[in-house]
């Protein structure tokens, strides 16, 4: 096949690309701002589920949504294939582009194997699949088959006349190569810190910074979590297995060395059915064992600081339990003695009444000056609300 028709199989399928990556651009835009909107034709079930795929932080990059940079690619292959009759007829520096068919070979090989790498993402990360995503995978690596010249040195030698040419490009327009690679990294930091384009992200990159911490950094050793005559009172409901939970401890943590005349009051409400008897379905084993620990420690004047570190290990097993006893120098024999004994079961279903009462049914559940704030909740908010109910930043 000579390279006229090749270019011309190449804009064929570019154009399909473009179409694509402009349905998933509306299928973006849809999913995380149109609260109205029904579900794209795509999201089939929990698997196959476009929408479910847009909604999270993997959907974009550096702040712009990967449709948009389909959009961009598929617009530069087309331009490339038109680029010989552009110079043909303009004198401009995209003189520089010598070898248009060479580019696209080489841009659809780096676009398949980001492909790869999202599919990867998508599969094991995610767990869901978006059926046009894939679909533009495989127009990708169709782009830079048709393109590659396998006869005369295949991609090696597309990769290495690119390389060439993009050297000899830079150094006969160094000036014009700086400003535009300046702009365009000004561009691209500018979105990524600021969410223009995807301000439904910015709630979960906050969330992220606590949820990658391997442990509890604010942490603090004792039974009082805050001033305990403060001005504002944060009753937390939690569960040991909960992983937003965690988070949520962490932050609460954070808060009160952020704040003061801030308490914290916890409540401990797992949703095992072995000691709380409202749970329909069990959903996390071993919670009522941990909510044990946690209160046993408490009689050791050990309480927040083991639960922090509840929250990170979950320790089940007996050495398990045998380590956490000896980090936090705990007294073992009494300290088994209260995980099993009647005081800490009444206890522990004392609070479990209290959350039933006030009707909970999912942790975590944070009341801020007996505001509600139900489910994982970003730092901001809860800083704004403490701010709102006379918290003093800390200097």
């Amino acid at each position: 096949m000579n390279i006229t028709k090749r270019m011309w199989l190449i804009r064929i399928i570019a154009l399909i690309g473009l179409g694509l990556s402009i349905e998933l651009a509306v299928i973006y835009f849809r999913a995380n701002f149109d609260k109205t909107a029904l579900y794209s034709f795509c999201s089939i079930n929990d698997y196959i589920d476009c929408d479910g795929v847009a909604r999270t932080m993997y959907s974009q990059f550096a702040g712009i949504p990967l449709a948009w940079w389909g959009i961009f690619f598929y617009l530069f292959v087309l331009f490339m294939s038109v680029i010989e009759k552009i110079n043909s007829k303009i004198n401009t520096p995209l003189k520089v582009f010598k070898n248009p068919i060479k580019y696209i070979s080489v841009l659809g090989l780096i676009s398949f194997t980001i492909s790869m790498i999202l599919a990867g993402i998508s599969l094991y990360k995610i767990e869901k699949v978006c059926i046009l995503c894939l679909a533009t995978y495989f127009l990708d690596f169709a782009i830079s088959l048709i393109a590659t010249d396998f006869k005369n040195g295949g991609f090696i030698d597309s990769i290495k006349t690119s390389f060439k040419d993009f050297v000899s490009g830079v150094k006969e327009y160094t000036v014009l190569f700086t400003i535009c690679l300046l702009c365009a990294i000004s561009f691209l930091v500018y979105t990524d810190v600021t969410f223009v384009f995807t301000p439904h992200l910015r709630q979960q990159r906050e969330l992220m910074k606590f949820a990658n911490k391997k442990h509890n950094p604010y942490s603090i050793v004792g039974n009082e979590l805050g001033d305990k005559n403060g001005k504002v009172k944060i009753v937390f409901i939690s569960d040991y297995v909960c992983p937003m939970c965690r988070v949520t401890n962490m932050m609460l943590h954070k808060a009160v060395k952020d704040y003061s005349s801030v308490y914290v009051e916890h409540y401990n409400f797992p949703l095992d059915k072995v000691c709380n008897k409202e749970v329909v379905i069990q959903v996390h084993n071993g919670a009522c064992m941990l909510s044990r620990i946690a209160l046993a420690a408490k009689k050791q004047g050990h309480y927040w600081d083991v639960a922090s570190y509840l929250y990170d290990t979950k320790p089940l097993k007996t050495k398990e339990i045998q380590k956490l006893a000896k980090k936090f120098n705990l007294v073992e024999k009494e300290f088994w003695y209260d995980i099993i004994s009647n005081d800490t079961e009444k206890e522990l279903q004392k609070e479990i009444a209290h959350c039933n009462k006030i009707e909970t049914n999912a942790t975590p559940v944070i009341y801020i000056n007996g505001k509600k704030f139900v489910g994982l909740r970003p730092y901001s908010e809860i800083e704004k609300a403490l701010v709102e109910n006379g918290a003093v930043k800390r200097k």
